[in-house]
């Protein structure tokens, strides 16, 4: 019986071409389906893989619509008689930052901690008045004077602000990749440091209208004077990758012209990665849906303490990897050919 293996995903795209790579090499058949055929697709009796689709835009507002649009069409792939590597309802449990960081906090689990219990939203889509009031207010009962602001939906750094008030001084700074440009709020690709009230005030009405967490700005282990942490691609029981993010900043992923570099130079115990380990295992087993995922840890300054940041249930496109080995792809082709053969 000729197996039946699905890559669903963007054509063009280095995770589609280096998965394709990694099938070649181990000598198993795949069939890619676009996403704009996925609706009509037959995937019965198949077993698949869904990449995500590309945005299209750089506004953040029209992007958060995208994202809406991206979590209806994970549900329509549900009971289409197939078997999924991650599923559409894992994907899109972790897709949701707030109620994926509740359910790790619920179980105990090392986080970033969020300051506030809700999701902080303008009262109408594209106003934020009264919001920055509110997070302000927010920041200063729970004495966080610096946080982390991030869009309740989006990857990639797309929206996020890292915000500081400076006491005593009344001054401020935020860092962001994207700007309020024309009207609208952009994503770049770039980081940018804002120290002006106004600029800064226009920034955060901008972010809060797409409906935001709210983090505490843990303080994060250096390396040669730089921040840094860990992205770690967990999938099938094991730490399968890990790579180390630097940065000068606070916002670390490397689309932004950040530096990443081989974890070992960090020279952690074993101690420190075993600790890492068993938070990711831990994590991993609240969402039975996701076989693969990849998990953002912040190392504590001065403790090595780690912490998740965040998890991506599609975030296994690792350069370090696909231009070198290729792994990551190789296991999951593996595991699928595993899953292909448990289903017949």
């Amino acid at each position: 019986m000729t197996e039946k293996l699905y890559l669903l995903g963007t054509k063009g795209s280095k995770r589609k071409e280096f998965f394709e790579k990694a099938a070649g090499e181990c000598q198993v058949p795949v069939e890619f389906i676009d996403w704009t055929e996925a609706e009509r697709a037959d995937l019965s009796g198949g077993v698949v893989k869904i990449d995500p689709p590309s945005y299209t835009t750089s506004d953040l507002l029209q992007m958060n619509g995208q994202v809406s649009a991206y979590r209806s069409r994970l549900r329509g792939l549900e009971n289409r008689g197939c078997v999924f590597l991650n599923t559409p309802a894992g994907i899109e449990s972790v897709l949701d930052k707030f109620n994926c960081k509740k359910k790790l906090t619920e179980h105990g689990t090392a986080v970033t901690e969020m300051i506030s219990e809700e999701v902080l939203k303008a009262e109408e889509p594209g106003r934020a008045d009264g919001a920055v009031e509110r997070l302000e207010e927010m920041m200063c009962r729970c004495q966080a004077s610096s946080v982390f602001i991030k869009p309740s939906y989006s990857s990639g750094a797309a929206g996020v602000v890292a915000y500081r008030k400076f006491p005593g001084s009344g001054r401020e700074a935020a860092y962001t990749s994207c700007r309020v440009l024309g009207g609208e709020l952009v994503n770049t690709k770039k980081i940018y440091r804002l120290d002006e009230r106004e600029e800064i005030a226009a920034l955060l009405r901008s972010v809060l209208s797409l409906g935001v967490i709210v983090e505490r700005w843990h303080p994060k282990a250096s390396y040669q004077g730089k921040s840094v942490d860990l992205r770690v691609v967990w999938q099938f029981g094991e730490m399968a990758f890990i790579v180390a993010r630097q940065s000068s900043g606070p916002i670390t992923n490397l689309h932004l012209n950040n530096a990443p570099l081989d974890w070992r130079k960090l020279g952690l115990a074993e101690q420190v990665v075993m600790e890492i380990r068993c938070l990711c295992r831990d994590a991993m087993k609240l969402f039975p849906g996701l076989l693969s995922a990849g998990i953002d840890i912040l190392l504590e300054k001065g403790t090595l303490r780690p912490r998740i940041i965040e998890i991506n249930g599609q975030g296994d496109l690792i350069y370090q990897d696909i231009y070198a080995e290729n792994t990551i792809y190789k296991q999951q082709v593996g595991e699928m050919r595993k899953l292909w053969n448990r289903s017949i």
